[in-house]
């Protein structure tokens, strides 16, 4: 199929981590940059990493990269919010696009190989929506035909493109990814990667 687009969330305040945990460092690398990294090696495009909170910060780390970066200036009001931002400038950049992925900044385990697959059961599966299953639940990364953008674009600020894959289960097609159900929300969820034998001796607390 043609190119999918994809959206990387990086806006968010990280009240939770205490600082902004797009900036954190694995391998040298910041997260946000290291998500984009992904998105780019999956051959996605147009890429657009949606920024709010440190915005300046977190698109500095990408400004060497051929992707753009859409400031959320509501981006305290919720990720849905930042999805429409995302979607927005998607469809700006290139308004015939068939299908756009849906990433978060924090899943640190997220590379291209799994973006690659996610893709591929998409185009395959044949319905308007793909994503992960990890921890007895689906989300993100996730794909989005257009089909579903004005869907996308009528997310509640409170609400993230969770929302609509748990709404229709029937019309997503599931990708079993475990390491999805890792997050970095917590200064204790970072300590735990960090110790992690895979790479964790690099990360830098």
């Amino acid at each position: 199929m043609e190119s999918i687009a994809a959206m990387v969330l990086a806006a968010g305040g990280s009240s939770r981590m205490g600082r902004a945990k797009q900036l954190l460092q694995i391998d040298g690398e910041s997260l946000v940059r290291r998500i984009t990294r992904a998105a780019i090696h999956a051959r996605c495009k147009p890429i657009v990493v949606v920024t709010g909170a440190d915005a300046d910060a977190v698109a500095k780390e990408i400004s060497d990269l051929r992707v753009e970066s859409a400031l959320n200036p509501q981006w305290s009001n919720g990720m849905g919010g930042s999805i429409r931002c995302g979607l927005a400038a998607i469809l700006k950049s290139d308004p015939n696009i068939e299908a756009a992925a849906v990433l978060l900044c924090d899943q640190a385990l997220l590379d291209a190989e799994v973006l690659r697959n996610l893709i591929a059961s998409f185009s395959d599966g044949g319905k308007p929506m793909a994503a992960c299953r990890y921890g007895n639940t689906i989300g993100p990364p996730c794909c989005f035909a257009k089909s579903m953008f004005a869907d996308l674009l009528r997310l509640p600020d409170s609400q993230g493109a969770k929302r609509l894959l748990l709404a229709r289960p029937s019309d997503v097609t599931a990708l079993d990814w475990p390491q999805g159900e890792s997050d970095l929300d917590t200064p204790a969820d970072w300590q735990r990667f960090c110790k992690r034998d895979s790479g964790a001796g690099n990360s830098r607390p």
